[in-house]
């Protein structure tokens, strides 16, 4: 059986119990199971063997009922922050911010491993620091997929030596800059068209991808015209097609997800409203 197993772990719980309340094993073995919600300590141990990650039996010996949850735990963020800013500590320099921290952290995938006690997360994340106002912008964070390790020692979970490996990251000057090359590329092969897709069209008009343009390519457009017929301008109600960071970006930047087009919107899309 493997040292770090989910029982062996348990055992270990119950033999320190025995040492701190000087009770017998088997008292101190009841005694867990039950708080645990099992029945018996008979009944934790079947548990163990047929699904290790039963929710109880992972609440009692790792502190969490999912894996995923262990790097919220204890003081993991500013552990993580710190080996975080001493491995980007070059790239942070350029960037004239300060005091980055981890946010937005979400986990992709959870493994533990129950002979060496460690677990391994996959997880994206955004470094984000605070501008200097005094200094010229180039960046205040990176958005990053990185590998950490987790120990659990003494009923805590612990950021392993040597824990965090980043496999890829951007800062956000480089999504900019990326974000700017193709947003002309997009204009560049419109013009060199003499029609466009409402695509490419919405994509030019609201600076953004072609690709985030083609989920809002669907969106209801009303008319503002006159009684005669005379179109003023066209609106386009993005609410229910724009979500996640395309939501977010366009309500930062326009504060709203109705749009106004202009009345000549529509000239050179190859469908026309």
């Amino acid at each position: 059986m493997s040292n770090f197993s989910p029982l062996n772990i348990f055992k270990s719980q119950a033999k320190q119990l025995v040492r701190d309340q000087d009770v017998k094993l088997s008292v101190a073995q009841e005694t867990l199971a039950r708080k645990a919600g099992f029945a018996d300590y008979h009944e934790l141990a079947v548990v163990a063997q047929r699904n290790p990650e039963d929710p109880r039996l992972m609440m009692a010996v790792f502190g969490v009922r999912d894996f995923s949850e262990a790097i919220y735990e204890n003081d993991i963020y500013t552990a993580l922050d710190l080996e975080l800013g001493e491995q980007l500590s070059g790239a942070i320099a350029d960037t004239n911010a300060s005091g980055f921290t981890t946010n937005d952290l979400y986990v992709g995938t959870a493994e533990y491993n129950g002979i060496t006690g460690v677990l391994t997360l996959v997880v994206k994340l955004t470094f984000q620091g605070e501008q200097d106002p005094e200094r010229m912008y180039s960046g205040t964070a990176f958005f990053l997929t990185a590998t950490v390790e987790l120990l659990r020692r003494d009923g805590k979970w612990l950021l392993a030596d040597e824990g965090v490996s980043i496999s890829s990251g951007e800062s956000d000057a480089d999504r900019d800059r990326r974000s700017e090359q193709e947003y002309w590329a997009t204009v560049e092969e419109a013009r060199s068209s003499n029609r466009m897709s409402m695509a490419q069209a919405l994509a030019i008009e609201l600076g953004i991808s072609v690709d985030d343009a083609e989920l809002l390519s669907g969106a209801e457009i009303t008319t503002n015209e006159s009684d005669d017929g005379l179109v003023y301008s066209y609106w386009i109600n993005l609410e229910p097609e724009a979500e996640g960071e395309l939501r977010a970006d366009l309500l930062a930047r326009f504060g709203s997800l109705e749009y106004e087009l202009g009345p000549n919107f529509f000239d050179d899309v190859e469908h026309e409203f």
